[in-house]
């Protein structure tokens, strides 16, 4: 088939999740727990992603039996991002206090910062992407440009709060469970 292992994205990935059905609602099931049920159906290595947030949560997915982790909000905020300034300072902002899987942005779920637009459109928030992505564009580009976080999309996974600064060879050492 000339696959060569799979990756295995956990419900708390920030961004778009890694699911075939626009509909679907994805489960609140630890991403071990996915690498697990994986490798015992399938013999190919795993990449396990979603949620990673640190150290313990590499060990973990490693000791669940992925092969490696990879991470994305963990470098939202690495010197070499190209993270918008209001994204990168929403990120960093106390008055964020929980992400959300939305389809308010983009008419697909996604996984944000639980912002202004997210509190008042979600519940009403109807699955047509790519649609909705292109008009909320005009509305999340004046937002971007004014530094208002309530009107962009705030991609981010449940670990954004350990997101750290500096550059990205630091944040990617600083993840390895074995260093000392």
């Amino acid at each position: 088939t000339g696959v060569d292992g799979l990756v295995v994205q956990g419900p708390g990935a920030g961004g778009h999740s890694a699911t075939l059905d626009p509909d679907r609602v994805l489960e609140d099931v630890p991403t071990a727990d996915l690498v697990r049920a994986v490798r015992a159906a399938c013999p190919l290595p795993v990449v396990a992603a979603g949620g990673v947030d640190g150290p313990r949560a590499v060990a973990a997915l490693l000791d669940a039996g992925a092969e490696t982790v990879a991470v994305g909000t963990m470098l939202l905020r690495v010197d070499e991002a190209g993270t918008s300034a209001v994204h990168r300072a929403a990120l960093a902002d106390p008055r964020f206090t929980r992400t959300a899987l939305t389809r308010a942005f983009t008419g697909r779920s996604a996984r944000a910062l639980r912002n202004a637009f997210v509190e008042a459109h979600d519940a009403d928030a109807i699955t047509a992407y790519p649609a909705v992505h292109h008009l909320t564009r005009a509305m999340r580009q004046a937002a971007a440009a004014a530094g208002d976080p309530d009107g962009v999309h705030l991609w981010a996974g449940t670990g954004w709060r350990h997101a750290p600064t500096g550059p990205v060879a630091e944040v990617l050492a600083g993840l390895d469970p074995h260093a000392t």
